[in-house]
């Protein structure tokens, strides 16, 4: 998705700054020093029952059939990409085996006295290990989900003994795909046991009702919610959608998704009085298509109040490489009237077509007021639904400070209005306002006789959505100062997404084995290839401006000091294997030529 890529870049550009700042290592402190990144990893889809040359038509699971009925097409060593084949257990092994040994040490590692602690600071692991169950020849037993949700962690610490590691639930890591009722339940049980290290002792009691948890990731400063989607999927038939509660209710007759938000709301205003910063972490993405209407439009209004506490949204699922915009209630006028113009059917809209409408339909900058907006990432999968993926993120490091002065006073008025909010939506138990209807919300496109608006058709297209007066009466939390909209301490800078050319890996290993031997061709590694970054290109090839053959004017233009005071968000090895890829020596013949890096 080329048209993607380069809007992902923008994207990326404006969450920071309109012109990215320079960014600056802090001198050494006592102690070691942060990496500056973080690893997004999603979506193994390991499976025990992968069989190199099957049938790709039998799920890459049995030798029949062969010639016939598709079975020509066989399965790869490391994987079959473009397939719905799940993923050997060595796709996922030579992965993480990758990332060891090709992040352990960056280029400004090696120019520091003091070496980080780390290869990443954190890592984000937005679910799915288990494969998919569909293969009838072969039924996937709860036992055999549980047993890859154990490999998977117990890999991921062996990859990251001393890394942070916030695990998430995804809807195929549990027995019944998509159904997870509130626990506690004997699956929940089994994944804190086998995530006991991952999950704060503070965090068990809400982690055994619903399977989400908060975590500090850089203790007093940076933390992760990582929420179980699976509540606010509008595929799990054991929840209700997060509706609204009753004033009499009890906590116990209460949706777990309702309660969810609850909790998602009040760790928020936490993480707030702290003076801390957040990451947002689940599975399944935060998309009208995705979830129950009610899920949805609470979820997208609590990430908008606290923009100033919330420096990324994370998700997996799709097994594409996606962002969306998040707009407030307040702010969908103009973008409605765009969408009846465009009276395109939602059935007949692409992904792609729905993000550029979206993308397109938003106001000019001098127009925008910043504090309605928010955007979140979709990572692609290792498993090979096209070809194995991994994105690392970097971040501002820069010595600490307030970022929202004046800000952090939150009223228990304030507190008492959004946990209203969440849980009774502003509603008595009489009230007859249209707004407190249970109705779920009507889809852009709705008043067009022609567009069918049943919800497993919506896709990704957003709700129209009323724009309702009690949100007036809600505080927000936004601030042109926030790290996520200003390059300052823990704002995210850009992330880098790498991609296994399966097909490639594959045939070297044929090959290999052929002419070698199966020593040899055991003896294999994979490599990752950078498919695209989201810095500008004098960040990224910086240190190629401080070589000595740099042209003085280049130096002097880019302000270039020692490569240990410069953001290096790819290290200088991998950048060279792209040159190499490229047949070229230097990205500076390119650039001193008039193109673009």
């Amino acid at each position: 998705m080329v048209w993607t890529r380069g809007v992902l870049a923008l994207c990326a550009a404006t969450l920071v700054a309109a012109v990215q700042e320079p960014y600056v290592l802090p001198m050494h402190e006592p102690g070691t020093p942060l990496s500056g990144r973080f690893l997004h990893i999603t979506d193994m889809h390991l499976d025990t029952g992968y069989k190199e040359d099957s049938a790709v038509v039998s799920s890459c699971h049995h030798n029949k059939p062969h010639d016939k009925h598709g079975g020509e097409w066989r399965a790869g060593h490391w994987g079959t990409p473009v397939s719905d084949c799940d993923s050997p257990l060595r796709l996922g092994n030579a992965t993480l085996d990758w990332v060891a040994r090709n992040w352990n040490v960056t280029s400004v590692d090696r120019h520091e006295s003091v070496q980080p602690k780390d290869m990443f600071d954190f890592v984000i692991w937005t679910g799915d290990s288990a494969r998919h169950d569909q293969d009838p020849l072969i039924p996937r037993t709860g036992d055999q989900t549980l047993a890859a949700n154990r490999y998977a962690v117990d890999l991921m610490e062996r990859t990251f003994p001393n890394i942070p590691i916030v695990p998430n639930i995804g809807n195929n890591d549990i027995a019944l795909h998509n159904i997870m009722p509130r626990g506690p339940n004997k699956e929940l049980r089994q994944f804190l046991e086998i995530w006991r290290k991952h999950i704060p002792e503070d965090q068990t009691e809400t982690f055994l009702e619903g399977g989400f948890f908060a975590k500090d990731v850089i203790p007093d400063h940076l933390g992760v919610l990582s929420l179980n989607t699976l509540y606010f999927f509008d595929s799990n038939k054991g929840v209700d959608g997060c509706p609204k509660r009753r004033r009499s209710m009890s906590r116990d007759e209460a949706d777990i998704g309702t309660l969810q938000l609850e909790w998602m709301t009040q760790q928020l205003l936490r993480f707030r009085r702290r003076n801390m910063q957040v990451h947002i972490i689940g599975h399944v993405p935060a998309t009208a298509g995705n979830y129950f209407p009610r899920c949805f439009d609470v979820y997208t209004e609590l990430v908008l109040r606290f923009q100033d506490t919330i420096v990324g949204q994370h998700f997996g699922h799709m097994n594409l490489d996606m962002f969306f915009i998040q707009e407030s209630a307040l702010a969908t006028a103009s973008r409605e009237r765009k969408a009846r113009a465009n009276n395109m059917p939602v059935l007949m809209k692409r992904v792609e077509e729905d993000l550029r409408l979206d993308y397109e339909s938003l106001p000019g900058s001098a127009r925008t007021n910043m504090d309605y907006y928010a955007s979140f990432y979709v990572s692609s999968s290792i498993i090979p639904t096209y070809y194995p993926s991994v994105r690392v993120w970097t971040y501002n490091t820069t010595p600490v400070h307030d970022n929202r002065p004046g800000l952090l006073h939150i009223t228990d008025e304030d507190e008492a209005a959004l946990l209203d909010y969440v849980r009774f939506d502003s509603c008595t138990p009489h009230d007859t306002d249209p707004d407190c209807a249970q109705d779920a919300p009507t889809l852009l496109l709705a008043e067009s006789s022609d567009v069918n608006t049943q919800k497993k058709q919506r896709k990704h297209s957003r709700p129209k959505r009323r724009s309702k007066r009690r949100h007036n009466k809600l505080p927000r939390y936004a601030s042109p100062d926030a790290p996520i909209r200003k390059n300052t301490f823990l704002t995210p800078l850009g992330y880098s997404q790498w991609v296994l050319d399966l097909p490639k890996a594959n045939k070297l290993y044929e090959k290999t084995l052929r002419n070698q031997g199966p020593d040899a061709a055991a003896a294999l590694q994979v490599d990752f290839d950078l498919e695209y970054a989201t810095y500008p290109g004098t960040t990224l090839w910086h240190e190629y401006f401080d070589d000595k053959e740099a042209p003085a004017s280049a130096k002097q233009r880019h302000s270039h000091r020692l490569p240990s005071q410069h953001h290096i968000p790819v290290p200088r090895h991998l950048l060279e294997r792209k040159l190499q890829q490229l047949r070229m020596d230097s990205p500076l013949k390119c650039h001193v030529g008039g193109c673009h890096t």
